[in-house]
């Protein structure tokens, strides 16, 4: 080899090294894999994940599962990649998405069952894989309730992924994953297709507050999960207000609330979840964009998706629809399903955006606010809902429950069709107090069914402005400059051949509405569908 030619070699490496390109792949193969082999290469795979577990990963290392594979246990990789090194576990080859399936086993030392799991390890992506943990028989556990007793399944998760006591953990990835028949414990929402836990130990010197920085899901498919699609949970998650780190708090405990960062869900689809689909808890500004939500709640209580103790939550460009709505009293608290919406800004929230989102066809609201005003720390503050379609959604369309304060609704279109009626187009609840300073303004309420109505309560400071209230409706709120005049919408029949028919709402050239609407601090620029807003708004979340 010519000198020349070593240099190129030389500094081919150099850059292989620098843009992450070098790795160890390891192979595993269910069929002609064999855990005496070294595994590096597709001819000489493993066999079993139980060899698989034994390998200390670095950064760039892969794990790649064959395609049309299939193991049963629980996966727990070992090490961590670094920046622009990422440990990938993946697929090879050509057909279905290797199945791993954990059977509702339970490592040692374990209370509950994974079958994939991460302990305070950061860039790893996971992709490509189908992941189950459905265990065929199982002996249930008793569970107490106010009255008697009921028997539960052990928790159960397709992934879990823990930190502890670390600092802040960064990038984990979960893309184009099929999540799905994880049959948990459904008196639990910590439980399901994906669960992301941040502990602490029971010893306070060994404590250390913990985050993650990079906490994104794309493309992934989580149905028939119990009893959430997603969900997480920190222990690093208490505040007020008005607290900052350190403060006294008036429940006697001490502010300790120390978000994740850059969490990102995109292009996502979550089908019937036992309960919620997705509960963002204890991040600051996540983001949920462009996913699916689609009959959910089919066994228990659950909103499709919220987010929980979060400042700056942006909720743009999803579908949430079906929600089911049990009228019944269930095994797990006694009382009937009262959450079964689309969305929802849940409490101890700062400045939630909700916009862009089609909501329709859920068994109990199409939206809600909501914060306990039984609790002394309790807020939801600064929540915005706007440019939504929400359509034919059975009981109430808007649920302002509890003490929320400075909620603005506006440019939404409400639509009720003739099936729907005695709805409440707006309905301001009580839950240890009501709403305080709710605006709404912009919004077209539009009423086919017979009987629909508004239900403030005793919430105060609520003000409507410049809204467009067309059809059957009783007792409209008082409003300056309401209109009463048919919107003219390109349709008001439904079309269930399209599941973008919320183009139906767009205002036809001879509308009433168009530039009717009143120009409000910080508006955004752009419309539903991206069209620019100039001059004043139309009312609705289209612009003509």
């Amino acid at each position: 080899m010519t000198f020349k030619a070593i240099k190129i070699c030389a500094v081919l490496l150099l850059l292989s090294v620098q843009y992450g390109l070098a790795q160890n792949a390891y192979y595993v193969d269910d069929v002609v894999g064999n855990d005496a082999n070294n595994g590096t290469s597709k001819t000489t795979p493993f066999k079993s994940i139980e060899r698989v577990n034994q390998i200390g990963l670095k950064p760039n290392d892969s794990i790649l599962f064959r395609r049309g594979g299939q193991w049963i246990g629980n996966f727990v990789p070992k090490g961590s990649g670094s920046k622009n090194k990422r440990i990938v576990i993946g697929a090879y080859g050509s057909g279905p998405a290797p199945v791993l399936d954990a059977q509702g086993a339970i490592s040692n030392n374990e209370e509950l069952s994974y079958t994939i799991r991460l302990f305070n390890q950061e860039y790893i992506e996971i992709r490509d894989l189908k992941i189950k943990n459905h265990a065929l028989s199982e002996k249930p556990r008793e569970y107490p309730l106010k009255n008697n007793v009921t028997y539960v399944y052990a928790p159960k998760m397709g992934i879990y992924i823990e930190g502890r006591d670390i600092g802040t953990l960064h990038d984990i990835q979960l893309i184009n994953l099929e999540i799905c028949h994880v049959n948990g414990d459904m008196s639990t929402k910590d439980n399901g297709g994906v669960f992301v836990d941040i502990t602490r130990d029971k010893d306070v010197s060994k404590q250390m507050k913990s985050n993650f920085n990079g906490l994104y899901v794309e493309g992934c498919y989580i149905h028939n999960v119990d009893r959430t699609g997603w969900s997480n949970r920190s222990v690093w998650d208490r505040r007020s207000l008005t607290s900052s780190w350190g403060d006294k708090l008036e429940n006697g405990r001490i502010h300790n609330w120390y978000p994740s960062e850059n969490v990102v869900f995109r292009n996502n689809k979550f089908e019937r979840a036992g309960a919620n689909a997705l509960i963002v808890r204890v991040a600051n500004a996540p983001l949920v964009e462009h996913c699916v939500f689609t009959h959910n709640g089919i066994k228990g209580s659950g909103n499709a998706s919220f987010p929980f103790n979060c400042d700056d939550a942006l909720f743009q460009y999803n579908e949430a629809s079906y929600t089911y709505y049990n009228t019944e009293a269930d095994s797990w608290d006694h009382k009937p399903d009262v959450d079964a919406g689309g969305f929802d800004s849940d409490w101890n929230c700062k400045n939630t955006i909700i916009q862009y989102n089609y909501s329709h066809n859920n068994g109990h609201g199409g939206i809600l606010i909501c914060c306990d005003g039984g609790s002394k720390t309790s807020f939801n503050d600064g929540t915005i809902i706007r440019y939504n379609i929400f359509e034919n959604n059975n009981h109430h369309i808007v649920r302002n429950s509890g003490t929320t304060t400075n909620t603005h609704i506006y440019n939404n279109v409400f639509f009720a069709g003739e099936e729907q009626d005695t709805v409440q187009l707006v309905y301001h609840k009580s839950w240890g107090g009501f709403p305080d300073s709710t605006t709404y303004t912009n919004n077209v309420f539009y009423s086919l069914g017979a009987d629909n109505w508004f239900d403030l309560g005793k919430s105060t400071n609520t003000i409507f402005k410049a809204n467009t209230f067309y059809g059957d409706i009783k007792e409209e709120p008082k409003d300056s400059e309401k209109s009463k005049k048919n919107p003219l919408f390109k349709s008001d029949l439904p079309s269930k051949s399209n599941w973008k028919s919320y183009l139906r709402f767009l205002l036809k050239d001879e509308s009433p509405e168009i530039d009717k609407g009143i120009k409000i601090e910080g508006h955004p620029m752009k419309d539903f569908l991206g069209n620019p807003i100039q001059g004043n708004p139309d009312r609705g979340a289209f612009e003509n």
